[in-house]
């Protein structure tokens, strides 16, 4: 997994950006695709088995495999280029981010269709977080989101560290060390997906909490702490 990279050669291009802005004009070959409003209960094994059942059947349908790298673009690094991003990662595929240095290229109009292969996937749980694993981390948690989200409802131990503080090369000054693991979360898994990106890239072991303070708050069996 990889951040702000050209895309490697025979890369498979995916434009999360909507679909009008893909209209206007895209790389040529991409397809259009958005992963970011993905949401799901991720609690049992059967759910653990669907999802990776969902990632497979997706990665069919858009001919992503584990031979064939995958480079996700959008106008900037934002949370649907980073959620999108996630998700393929976390179906077992070769990602690569690429926010910017595209622009000039996407002079393509015609919508792509995807060539459809064998559905695959290799669900990454080693990159994700669940709720039922919060409850015995025994390492950093991580609260992206603003500080009156935080303050309303937050999990018992997680430090609020807002999206807008991570960057490229400040890991250190929040406190996060290369080969250290910690979990992430927000609201819906994107801002988290965002820290997740960044972290990552300074070698820390960040893993997201898919399903954040939706899920978490939706579960009656969950410790949640208000002020």
């Amino acid at each position: 997994m990889v951040i702000f990279a050209e895309p490697p050669a025979q890369a498979l291009l995916i434009d999360s950006r909507s679909p009008a802005e893909y209209a206007q004009g895209h790389l040529e070959a991409a397809i259009n695709l958005d992963l970011s409003g993905f949401r799901g209960r991720l609690r049992s094994e059967e759910e653990f088995r669907r999802l990776e059942q969902t990632l497979a059947d997706l990665n069919g349908r858009i001919g992503a495999g584990p031979k064939r790298p995958v480079v996700v673009y959008d106008q900037g690094f934002n949370t649907r280029l980073s959620k999108t991003a996630f998700m393929l990662a976390l179906g077992g595929l070769e990602v690569y981010l690429w926010p910017q240095g595209w622009e000039a290229q996407a002079t393509s109009q015609a919508p792509v269709e995807p060539v459809a292969a064998e559905p695959w996937a290799q669900l990454r749980r080693d990159i994700l977080l669940t709720a039922d694993e919060i409850l015995a981390f025994p390492h950093p948690l991580l609260d992206v989101r603003e500080p009156l989200e935080f303050a309303t409802a937050r999990i018992p131990g997680a430090k609020n560290i807002p999206l807008g503080a991570f960057g490229l090369d400040n890991a250190r000054a929040l406190g996060l060390q290369a080969g250290q693991e910690v979990g992430v979360h927000c609201r819906s898994g994107a801002r988290s997906a965002s820290a997740f990106w960044l972290l990552r890239q300074q070698g820390v072991l960040a893993r997201n909490y898919l399903g954040s303070m939706l899920e978490w708050e939706a579960e009656s069996d969950l410790p949640v702490e208000r002020s």
